[in-house]
């Protein structure tokens, strides 16, 4: 970035409505560095995600007839009135499509803040919308919670893996994937420099993550057929990953052939949950269903929350993690006063 000029000596505060041309430059070039800055470390999920919520938007405004910088309150809540009545868009996705098209906003070439209150207004007629669905009974949107994997799910699964490279690799994938519950892309981002030899398992280090990076310590599982560490390691010896700085789970041709090319989050979604069909299962799990069958299981073997959320990454507090909580304490004594009272 050039180097901005020198603000002149100013006495008392200055407002904003004061500001000069000069001022003004400066801050908005502050403000492109800050949102480049934070757009180059988000996860590539999210990225992409971001990236489909524009052309969504860059289809209402074509329909609408109104440009793509004009983020006004009027502007959002015709897209989210569009989003929810036209193309019956789930709750959660027009919440993730009004972030998505703000933070495009503020990058090159556009270089637009949009006005809190104008998505303040949008996520509020987005909550009356989905106040009056509720209301009228009207069918959830979206897929849900995905279900969770227990135990006693992914030992099934893992071992009715086949004995070949592709079962090879998806049960190192789903056994890892459970113990350092992982999202799908953070199980697509690691490198084998992120996975560490020690002498109790193996030191995983998560930095492909939406949360702050955590390194979660692995040790070597009781049963040998559900082990982690020992899964890893045949996964690795038949792949023959040697180079540090290459994806730890790859693509493998339909020959047998292991690619260097890393999986996408997508598809190491789509093998989690093929596993499990594959198993005889009729939920369908997905890449987030060995997160929450990690977190789950083990409150249900009495762990600790802090315990809990150094391997979810969660924050304290995290109502995500009072879910997975919740789950499993609704049937503990302690917990629920109906049981022993009637």
């Amino acid at each position: 970035m050039a180097e901005l000029p020198a603000l002149p000596a100013h006495q008392g505060v200055l407002l904003p409505a004061e500001f000069d041309d000069v001022l003004r430059a400066r801050l908005s070039e502050l403000d492109a560095k800050a949102a480049k800055h934070a757009q180059d470390h988000r996860p590539e999920n999210t990225r992409n995600a971001y990236k489909a919520d524009w052309k969504t938007w860059e289809a209402f405004c074509h329909q609408f007839q109104v440009p793509t910088t004009a983020a006004t309150s009027g502007t959002l809540c015709a897209f989210v009135d569009y989003l929810w009545h036209r193309e019956k868009r789930a709750y959660a996705t027009i919440d993730r499509k009004l972030a998505g098209v703000a933070v495009t906003l503020r990058l090159e070439p556009y270089r637009v803040v949009v006005d809190p209150e104008a998505t303040k207004a949008a996520r509020k007629l987005l909550k009356d919308y989905r106040r009056e669905s509720e209301a009228n009974e009207e069918p959830a949107r979206g897929r849900g919670k995905a279900p969770a994997m227990r135990l006693d799910d992914l030992r099934r699964i893992v071992a009715l893996c086949d004995t070949d490279i592709f079962g090879i690799r998806d049960r190192a994938m789903l056994l890892l994937g459970f113990s350092i519950a992982a999202r799908r892309a953070e199980l697509a981002g690691l490198r084998l420099r992120n996975i560490r030899d020690d002498d109790n398992g193996l030191l995983v280090d998560v930095r492909v993550s939406k949360t702050d990076p955590r390194t979660v310590p692995v040790p070597f599982a009781k049963d040998p057929e559900a082990c982690p560490v020992r899964a890893w390691k045949t996964w690795q010896a038949a792949a023959q990953i040697l180079d540090p700085n290459l994806h730890a789970f790859r693509r493998i041709h339909h020959t047998g052939s292991v690619q260097p090319q890393g999986l996408t989050p997508q598809r190491a979604g789509d093998l989690i949950t093929a596993a499990g069909l594959r198993a005889g299962f009729e939920d369908l799990f997905t890449g987030h269903s060995v997160r929450s069958g990690m977190a789950t299981e083990a409150r249900r073997k009495g762990k600790d929350r802090k315990a809990i959320a150094a391997i979810t990454g969660h924050k304290p507090g995290s109502k995500v993690l009072d879910g997975y909580m919740q789950i499993v304490d609704q049937w503990d004594e302690n917990d629920n006063a109906l049981i022993g009272l009637l």
